[in-house]
């Protein structure tokens, strides 16, 4: 079971690190669910949102900061579709301003990962910066191969066998 979950555990960080997006859900202001998606990333154990206003999911945030995210590898890198590695989280996002120390940091890894359109959007008045604050999430690396995240920042694996 060792060798298993340390290949386990670098394919968890292999997506995690690799993944530029996620789909969000968020509850609506109908109090029901609003599926959509953002690009993210990862720095310093947190997940970063750059969120503008004119998105729904922006103001569902503001009102209720609930949120689960899903981070899905490509099509082409899995067997079928039942077999796409995925991590599941559930946390809640907080806004973070733009004099806070940590703003800059965020912001640059965005620019690396993102380029050009960074420049154009970064100084835009509507767009806000969301620290998630993850307390729950799932691995699924394939069939029979689900493993429960937990820990400080959810990156230890358990595996979740049948019937759990």
């Amino acid at each position: 079971m060792t060798v298993e979950l340390d290949e386990a555990r670098r394919d968890f960080v292999a997506l995690r690190e690799s993944s530029n997006g996620a789909s969000l859900a968020t509850l609506g202001d109908d109090q029901l669910p609003c599926v959509s998606y953002a690009p993210l990333v990862w720095v310093d154990d947190h997940y970063y949102l750059f969120l503008s206003d004119l998105a729904g999911h922006t103001r569902n945030l503001r009102r209720c900061p609930s949120i689960s995210l899903m981070l899905i590898a490509a099509e082409d890198q899995a067997a079928n579709a039942f077999t796409r590695q995925r991590i599941t989280l559930q946390g809640t996002a907080d806004l973070l301003e733009r004099d806070d120390f940590s703003f800059s940091q965020v912001l640059a890894e965005f620019h690396r990962r993102f380029g050009k359109v960074m420049t154009m959007i970064e100084p835009l008045a509507d767009f806000h910066l969301f620290r998630l604050q993850l307390h729950s999430g799932r691995f699924v690396r394939g069939f029979g191969q689900a493993y429960e995240l937990a820990g400080e920042q959810l990156q230890q694996l358990r595996h979740i066998g049948a019937g759990q």
